[in-house]
């Protein structure tokens, strides 16, 4: 996981179906998280808890990078007539900011329980899991509906295949 972790251009690939297979990676690892969650407290798997440790920070912190270096202001500048895109990417800015903290927190909770800390709080560590992979799912559903929609998609003059109409007629 921490491989496919950066979101990379492939040549012909555009930056709405990048961050598209970044969310999807998301939310397999959102995936992983649960069934870590679920098998609190006996039967946890040491070996998942490291590997999810280790992913979730890079993969959290450059889909982010990637969001805002390059999605962000080609949706801003495509939408610059809509009133409401600079309120929409302020909030998904900082939800990233506090994502990007719960991460860090949560990695270094898996990692205690991966490493077998007997010192780690077997309860909170449930309810950091859950609120993390919860408040992940609630922000991609809604960067899906309110930045990478067919309808704001097609507002911008973009699609999640192409770079953009105007790339096409070049």
């Amino acid at each position: 996981m921490t491989k496919d972790a950066t979101v990379k251009l492939s040549q012909g690939d555009s930056p709405i179906s990048a961050l598209r297979k970044a969310h999807d990676a998301q939310l397999q690892l959102c995936d992983r998280l649960e069934e870590i969650a679920d098998s609190l407290p006996d039967r946890v798997n040491r070996q998942k808890c490291i590997y999810a440790s280790r992913a979730l920070g890079p993969m959290i912190r450059e889909t982010h990078r990637f969001e805002e270096d390059v999605v962000f202001p080609l949706i801003a500048d495509r939408l610059k007539h809509d009133r409401t895109i600079a309120a929409t990417l302020g909030r998904l800015r900082s939800e990233h900011c506090e994502d990007e903290c719960f991460a860090e927190e949560l990695s270094e909770a898996l990692h205690a329980l991966g490493t077998g800390r007997v010192e780690i709080n077997i309860e909170a560590t449930g309810y950091m899991l859950r609120g993390f992979f919860e408040a992940t799912r609630r922000h991609i559903a809604f960067e899906s509906e309110h930045l990478l929609s067919n309808e704001v998609l097609s507002a911008a003059g973009l699609t999640g295949d192409d770079h953009s109409r105007d790339d096409q007629s070049s």
